[in-house]
């Protein structure tokens, strides 16, 4: 068992698992009520702490979200999906680490839930970090620099529904359906992180934390174009079931993190 936990391929297939689990009940609560605050995912927490044993689900969710969070991280530290260290492979890198943080931000949000603290509400959690960024030298500078990051992301998240090149990782006995799922995913995944960029932008350049829009606000933003909310939220969903899909049948350099960790160090 303990073997086991040091292997790459636990930290990434239990955090995709986590990862599918929270964006199909947020594009479900999205869905079957437009605009409600559960559509986060704080609110996706709330919702699984009152189900019955919700403290115990909430901690196998937080140890997946923290699971997924330290496999993008070593991703981005080690370089063990080989992505290089010219321009582009940086910038990849740079996305795993941003990406393994807010990981690991949702995994303390659904323990502070699961351990009887008091959940923040959608956007809360992001707005304060944004605030925390502007009280620094240049803040609003980095804070845009962050919405830039995310703009790209969205365009690499497009690119990649394009091409279809999220495929390559993922093993040939998948079956078809993986692709049109995929591509649906990845696209409602681009459009939100193009929301989220542009409202970083906004914060930094009017120097307000509170145009700072996280998950859930900035598909909420979407319900004055209620055609495209029901698109992106379905595209939510399909992305959950993209991420199933990544647990199930992606593959994955099984190597001991504990022991390569230690070579490099």
């Amino acid at each position: 068992m303990i073997d086991r936990l040091r292997r790459l391929e636990t930290f990434a297939r239990a955090g995709w698992f986590a990862r599918g689990v929270v964006y199909c009940l947020l594009a479900y609560f999205a869905i079957s009520g437009a605009g409600s605050s559960e559509a986060s995912p704080q609110g996706v927490f709330r919702a699984i702490g009152e189900s019955q044993g919700g403290m115990v689900l909430l901690i196998l969710l937080a140890v997946g979200l923290a699971f997924y969070g330290a496999y993008r991280l070593y991703g981005a530290v080690l370089d063990s999906e080989g992505k290089g260290d010219d321009a582009k492979g940086i910038a990849v890198r740079v996305g795993y680490a941003a990406s393994g943080i807010a990981h690991f931000l949702m995994a303390y949000a659904a323990t502070r839930l699961a351990t009887g603290g008091s959940g923040q509400g959608s956007g809360e959690q992001e707005q304060a970090a944004g605030q925390m960024m502007l009280d620094m030298p240049l803040g609003d500078t980095a804070l845009g620099a962050v919405g830039l990051c995310f703009l790209a992301a969205a365009a690499h998240q497009a690119v990649k529904a394009w091409t279809v090149d999220f495929m390559k990782g993922v093993a040939s006995s998948a079956p078809r359906w993986v692709v049109p799922v995929g591509r649906a995913g990845l696209a409602a995944r681009a459009v939100v992180f193009a929301v989220i960029g542009l409202s970083l932008l906004r914060a930094g350049w009017f120097g307000s934390a509170s145009e700072v829009k996280g998950l859930g606000d900035a598909l909420s933003s979407l319900n004055e174009y209620p055609q495209l909310y029901i698109l992106v939220s379905a595209g939510l969903f399909l992305f959950g079931i993209h991420s199933f899909v990544d647990a199930r049948w992606r593959r994955i350099r099984d190597e001991d993190v504990v022991s390569r960790l230690k070579s490099a160090g």
